[in-house]
């Protein structure tokens, strides 16, 4: 008899089960914070195109979650001018990403962090049916449909692409 893989009960898992948003867990072998969505699109056999990984920015000292495919690079200028801001947008400390989610870095999830926070999805994720982010965890994804995630989190589409 098979032995069920138990998934982590994370807040990103309390979030989507409280939206009502249907989603596919999938875990695998964390190999730290060195590109970690690369990384799980391997392990998980998936393009990493359909992969997104979770960043936390700062612009004009406004926290924002970002997300973009594994593959792609943000342009900090065009998020700053997409979420209305002058100046440039930069990344913010581990630290500090971690106290605004109460994720650890690697295993920082859009959905359930614990200040709520604007998020910015790369357009490009539109073009596909369903993507995987990560689940709260090291080496948990979800993968849900992309209209999905962007409802539940009220997420700006745009074309943050460098």
């Amino acid at each position: 008899m098979a032995t069920a893989v138990k998934f982590p009960t994370t807040a990103a898992v309390h979030f989507l089960r409280q939206n009502g948003v249907a989603f596919e867990p999938a875990l695998y072998r964390y190999e730290g914070r060195i590109e970690v969505a690369k990384t799980a699109a391997a392990a998980i056999g998936a393009q990493e195109e359909s992969v997104y990984k979770t960043l936390v920015v700062s612009c004009e000292d406004e926290p924002l979650v970002v997300l973009m495919d594994a593959a792609g690079t943000v342009s900090m200028s065009k998020l700053a001018a997409v979420t209305g801001h002058k100046s440039k947008a930069a990344a913010c400390a581990p630290r500090d990403a971690e106290r605004l989610t109460a994720y650890q870095v690697g295993g920082i999830s859009p959905f359930g962090t614990r200040q709520k926070m604007r998020v910015v999805v790369d357009e490009l994720a539109l073009l596909q049916e369903s993507i995987w982010v990560n689940g709260g965890s090291h080496g948990f994804m979800v993968k849900l449909a992309t209209k999905d995630l962007v409802r539940v989190l009220d997420a700006t589409v745009a074309d943050i692409r460098q």
